[in-house]
């Protein structure tokens, strides 16, 4: 039941606050707003206010935000009545329909920088040390001669000033060398090592843990230290679906039963913990909604570029077939991370 409960918020929080960006620019410039609902399928409850019906659905896994203007297709369905041009979203300049779609994926981001400033005043700002406590037994680490004391000053030659900069570094080198600058007892010598992918923890590590402790800091610090995390968590994810691309990094996906899994082994640990592990999985699903898939926003995105290039939209009957291929290519994908979600449960991965 936490399971399930769990999934229910983290799912619910991140669909609301992406649907409610998009509605917010879309009602700043001026575009009648249809529909504004959560889930897909039959309703569960609705409520009309002026010219917009809100209302929750029988599948709590996406939601949308039917705009005049947009086209029909098979989940929205197509415009209702008719409004003035001036209220149409395929009739705004293209700089505001850009905007209208970036604002669902903009939200998200907000979503997880206000989540993690809140988490950070509450218990305080993660704050690791540079001095290694414990070196994994047989690890890259060990292997190259690092022992528990250690303080690695420095990777590659750059300053390191927080422990969570070598991690960054590790991500994204993948399995390739690093070069390490390790102070002991006042003496500073360079180490060479090649990180080990780890297929428990589904990412490369050299085999060394550190000291973390929280601490509190102003307003001020607070927010900076909160954008910086949500900035870093959002680069590192794109690189880290870049190298998957290239092929440098093993393909590894989570669809709803990964995240319903992990929701409830969050909220296992508390409210506060649930709430951080939602700021992660928003991060993920603006990064997501940025594809340049048909359907998602990034498509849009790239049929705008195309009406920019050419000086005209796609004809309205390609655009319906290529959203269609959309759709299939995002089932095709929910089927796919699904099946690798059941399989790692019953490996007990």
């Amino acid at each position: 039941m936490l399971t399930v409960l769990a999934t229910i918020f983290v799912i619910g929080l991140l669909v609301l606050c992406h649907e409610y960006g998009h509605y917010v620019m879309a009602r700043l410039f001026k575009v009648r707003v249809f529909h504004f609902a959560i889930g897909y399928g039959p309703k569960i409850w609705s409520t009309r206010r002026g010219e917009t019906e809100y209302s929750l659905r029988a599948f709590p896994l996406g939601g949308f935000t039917k705009m005049a203007g947009m086209g029909e297709n098979i989940i929205e369905g197509g415009d209702e009545e008719e409004v003035p041009v001036n209220q149409r979203f395929d009739h705004k300049p293209l700089w505001q329909r850009s905007l209208i779609v970036v604002g669902g994926p903009a939200m998200n981001l907000v979503l997880s920088i206000v989540i993690v400033a809140l988490v950070y005043s509450i218990v305080g700002i993660p704050t690791s040390s540079l001095q290694i406590q414990e070196v994994v037994v047989g690890g890259p680490a060990e292997q190259a001669g690092i022992m528990a004391g250690d303080v690695i000053v420095a990777v590659n030659g750059k300053k390191l000033e927080k422990m969570e900069d070598l991690s960054n570094q590790i991500a994204l080198n993948g399995n390739r060398g690093l070069g390490l600058t390790v102070k002991r007892e006042g003496a500073t010598r360079e180490v060479q090592l090649t990180p080990r992918w780890d297929e428990k923890e589904k990412r490369a590590l050299i085999g060394i843990l550190y000291g973390v402790e929280n601490q509190r800091m102003n307003f001020f610090v607070t927010i900076y230290k909160s954008i910086t995390t949500v900035v870093n968590w959002f680069v590192v994810s794109l690189l880290g679906l870049l190298y998957t691309i290239m092929g440098r990094i093993p393909v590894e996906l989570t669809g709803i039963v990964g995240i319903a899994k992990m929701s409830g082994q969050a909220a296992s640990f508390g409210f506060l913990s649930l709430l951080y592990f939602s700021s992660l999985i928003s991060v993920a699903l603006a990064l997501f909604n940025l594809l340049p898939i048909p359907v998602l926003d990034g498509g849009y995105l790239v049929l705008f570029l195309y009406e920019k290039v050419r000086k005209k939209p796609l004809d309205p009957n390609k655009i319906g077939f290529i959203y269609m291929i959309g759709i299939v290519f995002i089932v095709l994908l929910a089927v796919f991370v699904t099946y690798q979600d059941v399989l790692r449960i019953m490996a007990g991965k």
